[in-house]
């Protein structure tokens, strides 16, 4: 493809003003900056067990299943890619406009998609798709900006970011559903303290770095350029789109085949892989502007221990989950949630699906630091179609354990399908 440098390129490759942290460092902000989100996000489906019904968590977790895909795809994988983009080609106001662009289309979408699926659900589940929406718009802008400063190898201001859109967004979830019981409502609040944490934090960070606000910047590009990036980096669209099917698969069948009710029990438990990998993607990305320097100096070496030792760092995250889960799993869930979620079998396999999907995501870290976006689609494929066929095998029958076992197929195909591409870009690497 044809470079296009244009306006703004010398600012966007220009040295940071601030001092670069050591990647241990990096990694503990990152690791605390996510654990902490993900806690968070935990809590939000704790209150709504505790203060609402089954069917309001199982709204809430159909609307995420409908929404997050949507994001990933219209994103395009800005974040990921800016992270181990060269800059030799766009520049970040490309990515900021193909971020903000592509955040329009899927509120657009999601709201299209619930009135084509599930026009006679009500106001619950189309209100709460919406608030869901509005929470990922939000969000899809934060996570560019800390791509920024993940470039820069300052993870403080990620775990900063963080920590602060996380705790507003919390307090004002659960101080909107303790008082009305109304679970779009609280969505509503949350997503209004998201856009407020991002202009009164984030562009101050931004600034610290010498950055222009995002709004700014976006008049340093074209429409033309936005949608060279977004041709570039269109597999990665699809990978990451494809990534999240995976989890939305079992379900938007459960509501089918069983209720919201059945949905609620299952994404109350299976959120346990979403607190997983928010831990273990905040290592990964902690290392991603690293494992592209030593890519483009052709450090293979450097590269494949790097790549090693996060894979050791996330597999053993997951199997001291899958213990956990397996000992105390039933009465802490019990005790989070409530007596209708404590399924200790349910929760275990969902848990131990999570570990693989873990090592997994390591080795897409890795492979997206070689820039082999194709490689991504073709392990994301896979994957989706492996939980795709499990689960309209075993959902109609076995109802969220069928679900759960569908979301093992696909890890189970994805890690071993991204550890043979890992390896075989690796050797080919080094013989250039």
């Amino acid at each position: 493809m044809t470079d296009l440098p244009g306006p703004g390129a010398s600012a966007a490759v220009a040295s940071p003003p601030v001092a670069e942290l050591s990647l241990r460092r990096n990694i503990v902000y990152a690791m605390v900056g996510r654990g902490y989100y993900a806690v968070t996000q935990f809590l939000i489906i704790a209150i709504t067990a505790r203060l609402g019904s089954v069917s309001d968590v199982g709204a809430l977790t159909l609307a995420t299943a409908l929404v997050t895909p949507l994001f990933f795809f219209t994103s395009m994988g800005a974040k990921t890619v800016m992270t181990v983009d060269d800059f030799d080609r766009f520049t970040r106001a490309d990515y900021v406009g193909l971020r903000f662009a592509g955040g329009l289309l899927a509120l657009a979408a999601s709201m299209l998609t619930v009135a084509l699926i599930y026009p006679d659900r009500g106001w619950l589940v189309i209100a709460s798709v919406a608030g869901v929406a509005l929470v990922r718009f939000f969000g899809a802008q934060a996570a560019l900006n800390q791509a920024i400063f993940q470039r820069a190898e300052r993870l403080d201001y990620v775990a900063a970011s963080i920590f602060t859109r996380a705790t507003a967004g919390l307090a004002a979830f659960a101080l909107a559903f303790w008082w009305s019981r109304d679970l779009p409502l609280a969505l509503f609040c949350e997503a209004a303290l998201w856009f407020a944490s991002y202009w009164l934090v984030d562009t101050r960070l931004l600034a610290r770095l010498g950055m222009e606000v995002p709004l700014a910047i976006l008049r340093q590009t074209t429409p033309r350029r936005i949608w060279a990036l977004t041709l570039w980096v269109l597999p990665m669209g699809l990978a990451l789109w494809l990534m999240r099917a995976v989890g939305s698969i079992p379900p938007v069948m459960l509501e089918h085949y069983a209720g919201l009710g059945a949905v609620g029990i299952f994404g109350a438990l299976a959120y346990a892989h979403t607190l997983m990998s928010m831990v273990s993607n905040a290592m990964a990305g902690a290392a991603a502007a690293r494992l592209r320097r030593y890519a483009r100096k052709r450090q293979m070496g450097a590269f494949r221990t790097l790549t090693r030792k996060m894979m050791l760092l996330s597999g053993g995250l997951g199997l001291g989950a899958f213990v956990l889960a397996w000992i105390i799993g039933a009465p802490v869930l019990g005790l989070v949630f409530g007596p209708d979620y404590a399924d200790r079998e349910l929760f275990t396999v969902i848990v131990g699906a999570s570990g693989l999907a873990l090592v997994a995501a390591t080795l897409n870290t890795a492979i997206t630091a070689l820039h082999a976006f194709g490689w991504r689609v073709a392990v994301a494929g896979a994957s989706f179609l492996a939980g795709l066929a499990v689960a309209l095998a075993l959902v109609s029958s076995h109802g969220a354990l069928g679900g759960a076992v569908a979301f093992l197929a696909s890890s189970a195909v994805s890690l071993v399908m991204s550890w043979g591409a890992c390896r075989l870009l690796i050797a080919r690497a080094r013989m250039v």
